[in-house]
C-alpha cells in the first residue's frame, strides 16, 4: 500500500515541478525554472524507485531482469524522443509552449501511476496478496558491510559518474 501511496506522491510532485518549470518558461524566468527543475527532480528518481517496487511485485526470476530493461528503455526512449520533440514545438511556437506539452505528458503521466495503482491494488484483493516485511526484510545500516566486493563499487562509481556526466546536458 505504501509503494502505491509513494508512486502517486511521487508523480504529483514531478507533474507539480514540471508545472512550476512550465510557467517559468512563459515567465521566461530561469531562476523559476530552475526551481521547477528542483521539485521535478525530488519526483522523478524516487518515482522511478516506486515504480520498480511495483514491477518486482509482478515478476521474478529472468522475467524481472527483462521487466526492469523494458522499464527503464521506455524512459530512456521517452528521454531522447523528448529532445526533438520539445526543439520542434519550441522553434514553431515558444519554448513556453514546448514546455506545456512537457506538463501535458506529465499529466498523462500521472493518470497512468492511478490507473497502475488501481490494477495493482485489484490484483492484490484478487489473490489475497498481503506482504509483510520481516525484521531479516527491513534496511539496517550494518547491512552495508556486505557491500565489500571490488566490482560492485566499480559499477556504482560507473553509474554515478555516468549520470553525473551525461545527465545534466539531457
Amino acid at each position: 500500500m505504501f509503494i502505491r501511496v509513494g508512486l502517486i506522491l511521487f508523480t504529483v510532485v514531478l507533474t507539480i515541478g514540471q508545472l512550476v518549470f512550465t510557467i517559468g518558461g512563459y515567465e521566461e524566468s530561469y531562476s523559476i525554472m530552475m526551481l521547477g527543475r528542483f521539485i521535478f527532480g525530488l519526483g522523478g528518481e524516487s518515482m522511478t524507485v516506486a515504480q520498480s517496487a511495483i514491477v518486482s511485485s509482478w515478476f521474478q526470476g529472468k522475467e524481472l531482469s527483462f521487466a526492469f530493461g523494458i522499464n527503464l528503455s521506455v524512459a530512456r526512449i521517452g528521454s531522447s524522443i523528448n529532445g526533438p520533440v520539445e526543439t520542434y514545438y519550441a522553434n514553431n511556437n515558444s519554448v513556453g509552449f514546448a514546455l506545456l506539452v512537457g506538463f501535458f505528458i506529465c499529466c498523462f503521466s500521472l493518470l497512468m501511476a492511478f490507473c497502475l495503482v488501481f490494477i495493482d491494488a485489484w490484483a492484490a484483493k484478487k489473490d489475497g496478496v498481503v506482504i509483510i516485511l520481516t525484521e531479516d526484510d527491513k534496511f539496517k545500516f550494518r547491512d552495508l558491510k556486505q557491500f565489500n566486493r571490488l566490482p560492485f563499487w566499480l559499477v556504482t562509481m560507473s553509474c554515478v559518474l555516468l549520470y553525473m556526466v551525461i545527465f545534466p546536458y539531457v
